[in-house]
């Protein structure tokens, strides 16, 4: 078994806005919701996006461990395509968004990547983190990606990927494994949303 923190990355200064591969520098509020989320834990490891909301919020956990901050770029957030980067409130009125958020997996971002593609890629980067043999990992990803693992280890359909509430550096603890038998296999220990990034409004990226 392995354990893994998935930590989503701070709110961004680009509040409002669908954030997949278009990036955005942390806020001076996502950047205290980190510091705090992650006050008295350490790993062996920690692993991250290497989009810069995720490298940032990595490299505060790596100043309190002592560790080296490796990038898997299979932890990138879902690429939403003609949709990456506009303000949520306009993606409100497009039918192709609320298609999208329905079913994922049959109607994908136009010009973006597959939910599918995501899970595979999400797949691929679980079994590295057990195949490493260490037992205390923090991985530093994004709203979608983080979803996506839950999804693959808990046998969550992709139809319900969004009723998982993940605010802005929430910490998600879990035990993963493999089994030839089974394949992998997770399971939740708890999920700790910061408080005062519950209270905002927030995008899923």
């Amino acid at each position: 078994m392995t354990a893994i923190d998935f930590l989503r990355h701070g709110r961004t200064v680009a509040e409002g806005r669908l954030l997949g591969r278009t990036d955005a520098p942390l806020a001076d509020a996502g950047l205290a919701a980190v510091t705090a989320q992650i006050a008295g834990r350490s790993w062996d490891a920690i692993v991250a996006s290497p989009l810069a909301r995720a490298q940032q919020t990595a490299a505060l956990a790596a100043q309190v461990s002592g560790l080296a901050v490796k990038s898997d770029p299979a932890w990138r957030e879902i690429d939403f395509g003609e949709w990456d980067g506009q303000a949520l409130a306009d993606l409100a009125n497009d039918a192709r968004f609320a298609a999208f958020q329905a079913d994922p997996e049959i109607n994908a971002p136009p010009g973006g990547e597959s939910l599918l593609d995501v899970r595979r890629r999400v797949q691929t980067a679980l079994r590295d983190l057990i195949s490493t043999g260490q037992n205390g990992v923090l991985v530093a990803a994004h709203g979608g990606t983080i979803r996506m693992a839950l999804s693959v280890l808990l046998a969550i359909p992709l139809q319900r990927l969004w009723a998982i509430r993940l605010s802005h550096a929430t910490r998600v603890s879990v035990r993963i494994g493999w089994t030839d038998a089974h394949g992998l296999w997770g399971e939740l220990i708890e999920i700790v949303q910061p408080p005062d990034e519950g209270k905002a409004r927030e995008g899923k990226a």
